[in-house]
């Protein structure tokens, strides 16, 4: 039985925390012995009785024993922080556990420079594949890092021919060299979720249309281009909620109070269940500057919700199938989202065929489909 070990730092509850325990079931689920490594505790809330799959602890506590935050100061500086003494911990531990482990090949999701280093300096046999979560932002760092290290891996996957693209300016490597493998989103627990019921008072008025967005309150997701094209929308009924916390909470709490709707619209937080919402909304906008595959417009594709999204880089188009499984628009305009909130609202009618073309689009995205995707890299690596 071949091992694969699967690494993703991360610091935040994003998409990824979801995404990896996915594909690590999946994968014990055809047949490998999954070890998901655990940097600093990232996988700690994984179903531990899983045949097949065990949770390694890369012990980096033992470099530092402690991490302080910095998000007093923002969120930005605390991250790259955080990314800074991680990649030093596992630069140092790395090596350590494939020599002591010896998967058979490793994947590597965040913090993939570090990652690659370490892998490089171990001499190991291991078999490293380079797998990118989502779209890539160029930086001198980043651009010198990959430039130097990622002809070393042994495959290079992308969810999206975008991010493939992206990634291949920044690392020069040619994207005829990636692997496209969408992430495992959609999965029969997201359904089942979706079918419970919602307690906030605007989805049991049945008089009441709701748009709803879903996501961390951060700069990419341009949620104040949502607030003021909803401002202007002004269709008596209609009401907004936005998902999730964030660091631009009290400017965009601002923001409703200036525009004077409070009434209107609600920042209820972080949701765990989402799903629910989804099924029940009138409408999902997406609004972000920039996306990989985009999850929330998936899941929301997977319960059959209209879609409004921008056009951003990379994922979105391709998500929506070039604008046949939702509408696409403009970043950062107002106006037209104005009017294509408006045309939703007034007409429901218009997304029957997207919604249908949606549900069928999703279907790339189950931990089946994707699962097969991995199986079939995997075995071509390792000579299966």
């Amino acid at each position: 039985m071949k091992k694969i070990a699967i690494m993703s730092p991360i610091a935040d509850a994003i998409g990824e925390s979801a995404t990896i325990p996915r594909l690590g079931i999946k994968l014990s689920e055809l047949g490998f012995k999954v070890e998901l490594i655990n940097c600093r505790g990232e996988w700690d809330h994984t179903n531990k009785n899983i045949k097949n799959l065990e949770i390694i602890d890369l012990n980096t506590k033992k470099v530092f024993p402690y991490i302080p935050t910095f998000r007093w100061l923002s969120s930005w500086t605390s991250y790259r922080f955080w990314s800074l003494l991680m990649s030093i911990a596992i630069i140092i531990r790395l090596p350590i556990y494939l020599k002591k482990n010896k998967p058979d090949v490793l994947i590597v999701r965040m913090l993939t420079g570090p990652t690659t280093f370490a892998h490089k300096i171990s001499s190991s046999k291991t078999k490293l594949i380079i797998s990118m979560g989502g779209l890539p932002r160029k930086s001198p760092v980043r651009t010198l890092i990959w430039r130097s290290l990622y002809s070393h891996a042994s495959d290079l996957v992308a969810p999206t021919d975008g991010v493939a693209k992206s990634a291949s300016i920044i690392s020069k490597i040619p994207t005829s060299k990636f692997e496209i493998i969408p992430n495992p989103v959609v999965d029969k627990e997201i359904i089942k979720k979706a079918e419970e019921p919602v307690s906030h008072p605007w989805y049991t008025d049945n008089n009441i249309s709701t748009v709803l967005a879903v996501g961390r309150l951060t700069r990419q997701k341009d949620f104040p281009t949502l607030i003021k094209a909803f401002k202007n929308l002004n269709i008596d009924n209609t009401r907004l909620i936005i998902l999730g916390e964030g660091e631009d909470r009290k400017n965009l709490e601002n923001l409703i109070t200036t525009l004077g709707i409070n009434h209107l619209v609600d920042l209820p937080g972080y949701e765990p269940n989402p799903y629910k919402y989804m099924k029940n909304s009138n409408v999902l906008v997406m609004t972000s500057k920039w996306e990989g595959p985009g999850h929330v417009i998936i899941e929301a594709q997977a319960l059959g919700t209209p879609i409004i999204s921008t056009d951003c880089p990379s994922g979105p188009r391709d998500t929506l199938m070039n604008g046949k499984a939702g509408i696409l628009i403009n970043v950062g305009d107002v106006d037209q989202l104005e009017k294509k909130l408006r045309n939703t609202i007034e007409n429901p009618n218009i997304f029957q065929d997207l919604v249908k073309n949606g549900l069928e689009s999703s279907k790339r995205f189950t931990d089946e489909d994707v699962g097969k995707k991995w199986k079939k890299l995997i075995e071509k690596l390792t000579n299966i």
